[in-house]
Parts: structure tokens; C-alpha cells; sequence
């Protein structure tokens, strides 16, 4: 977790929340999920620039070994509580 913190702040953005999910009422096991982040950008540019900062490799490295299902929705950044 501290390596997103730290992958996000070096574009500008910022982990507003976490939470663990303890179960799903609808989808197959191969959806399922363990936790839910809320990371704000200050821009799309800036989230796609994190595959360039200093450090990217090994917390992409990280997130290949420890998870196994990854969804990123992109939301409208005006409205809490996914304001900073």
C-alpha cells in the first residue's frame, strides 16, 4: 500500500479510502474482491503517466504477485467523496 501512496503522489494524485469488501451478492468467484481503493488524479494524463515515474516497475511487480483480479473504473472526480 505505502508503494501506490507513494506511485500516486509522484503525479499529483492520492489514495482518499480504502476498504475490504466482505461479500458479493451478485457475480461469479472469478469477480470477486478483497478490497476497494478510491485513488483521485488530478488528471486521466496524470494516471497514465504512472507507468513512467521512477519506481512504476516494482509496484506493478508487487501488484502481479499479489493480486490475482483487478477492475479500475474511472469516475467523475467532482463529487464526494471522491474529492481530495
Amino acid at each position: 500500500m505505502a508503494q501506490l501512496e507513494e506511485s500516486a503522489g509522484r503525479v499529483g494524485g492520492k489514495v482518499l479510502w480504502r476498504t475490504p469488501v466482505a461479500g458479493q451478492p451478485v457475480g461469479c468467484e472469478h469477480d470477486g474482491v478483497d478490497e476497494i481503493l478510491a485513488v483521485w488524479y488530478p488528471s486521466h494524463a496524470s494516471f497514465l503517466r504512472l507507468r513512467e515515474e521512477p519506481g512504476s516497475a516494482e509496484m506493478y511487480r508487487l501488484r502481479e504477485v499479489c493480486v490475482a483480479n483487478a477492475v479500475i473504473h474511472r469516475c467523475p472526480g467532482d463529487r464526494f467523496p471522491l474529492q481530495p
